[in-house]
């Protein structure tokens, strides 16, 4: 890319995003803010390649527990008694198999964004992870109601729309994952020297 300034980023949306005709509306939000389309498919991932894009890494797994943990807590429900474990790393690998089960349930689309702080820009209007915690007017916000502790009751990933890239180093590795370099491309847009100041 050459310029410092900018980076990319993958983006998938799941397949409730899929299933409910969002994905124009969901591109269409990325463009408005300026950020490039370089790379786009529609995907039907398999298990075998989602163990590879969701880590098995004891911090991601603990993440997830943790937030099924918080999850619980907030609603006022015994995490162990729900789950069967109050351990956040078993809670964790139970939550990453639903998660690999629900995305390879049915396509995806995948693309790749390009800009400024592409990163940041796109977690910004995807908003956040929970959907009930998600401000309005971001993707999730806007798009999904669903919690954890709903999801987690009833043996399943929360249905939260989309998947971004959490830093510049993932975007990267999942970038490569996703996409061979000949899908990826470069073009300027009629509008980067207004939005980038080039």
């Amino acid at each position: 890319m050459g310029d410092v300034r900018h980076e990319r980023t993958l983006i998938f949306i799941k397949p409730d995003g899929v299933q409910r005709g969002l994905v124009g509306e969901v591109l269409r939000r990325f463009e408005r803010a300026g950020l490039k389309v370089v790379g786009l498919k529609m995907v039907h991932a398999k298990p075998d390649f989602l163990e590879k894009h969701y880590p098995n890494n004891e911090d991601f797994l603990r993440t997830l527990g943790g937030k099924t943990q918080e999850a619980f807590a907030a609603a006022g429900l015994d995490v162990k008694q729900q789950t069967g474990s109050d351990d956040p790393l078993t809670i964790g690998r139970a939550v990453r198999g639903w998660l690999i089960d629900y995305v390879s349930s049915s396509p995806v689309v995948a693309f790749v964004l390009d800009g400024i702080q592409a990163v940041g820009t796109a977690r910004k209007i995807v908003g956040d992870t929970l959907p009930f915690r998600a401000a309005p007017g971001t993707i999730r916000g806007d798009f999904s109601i669903d919690s954890p502790t709903v999801a987690n009751l009833q043996r399943r990933p929360v249905r939260n729309m989309i998947h971004a890239s959490g830093t510049v180093d993932e975007a990267e590795f999942e970038i490569k994952m996703w996409f061979r370099p000949e899908e990826l491309f470069a073009y300027r847009r009629v509008d980067e020297t207004l939005i980038q100041g080039e």
